[in-house]
């Protein structure tokens, strides 16, 4: 009796083209999963890093005004049409140096916040006498501000903040309760506030800052009253 013996039934080409497909599309939801937990990562990571940026900003603000001297001058400017701001930032000065915080337009129509520094010897190189301190620190900084509103490519800026959607300064003074959007006047203001959103936020981080008043010292040196000797009479 003739016995057969089984074969051993292999795969057909429609099975594998099948179980191809199907690890393919397996291989493609968990590639787009990672990608998705990749992308949220590094969008939060992004976030927190502006965050920090902020805290940062808002505690050299505070730091900064917060010790200006009682001959150190504040201003605000606007560079050209302002770039779409009301005022492209603020200009702090005093006798040895000034510092300017600019917002400076992207070109993807976002801003980025910077910073730079002049001393008082580079900003007034020109002059031929020195002034007293308070003329001094008006010189430095109306010179600073004439070279930030002409964007002078000598200005070595620092980058603060990147990708600001809009920025605003305002000003007060305790005897006007009106905050006003541009500050040119001779006295400091007393609150400055700066509100800006970042791109992605849906609203804007505010930070009220202070600066103190000051008065000069003023030191009254007493009068000795001298007692003439009496005239004895002879």
């Amino acid at each position: 009796m003739k016995t057969s013996v089984p074969r051993s039934r292999g795969f057909t080409l429609l099975e594998m083209v099948i179980t191809l497909s199907i690890m393919l599309l397996l291989f493609a939801a968990v590639f787009e999963i990672m990608t998705g937990v990749f992308q949220s990562s590094g969008t939060l990571q992004d976030n927190q890093n502006h965050r920090d940026q902020i805290v940062a900003l808002g505690a050299f603000l505070k730091n900064k005004l917060g010790g200006m001297s009682v001959q150190s001058v504040f201003i605000s400017y606007r560079r050209g049409d302002g770039e779409g701001l009301l005022q492209n930032g603020i200009i702090l000065g005093d006798s040895d140096m000034a510092t300017a915080i600019d917002a400076k337009i992207q070109p993807n129509g976002y801003y980025t916040l910077r910073l730079v520094r002049a001393n008082a010897d580079s900003l007034l190189k020109e002059l031929s006498s020195t002034p007293n301190a308070p003329q001094q620190a008006n010189l430095v900084a109306s010179s600073l501000t004439q070279l930030v509103t002409q964007d002078d490519p000598s200005l070595q800026w620092v980058p603060l903040i990147r990708d600001i959607k809009s920025l605003d300064w305002k000003f007060q003074e305790y005897s006007n309760p009106k905050w006003e959007d541009y500050w040119t006047s001779a006295n400091k203001p007393n609150l400055v506030e700066l509100s800006l959103q970042l791109a992605g936020d849906l609203h804007p981080d505010t930070m009220d800052l202070w600066i103190p008043t000051l008065t000069p010292a003023s030191f009254a040196v007493p009068q000795t009253q001298t007692n003439a000797p009496p005239n004895n009479a002879h």
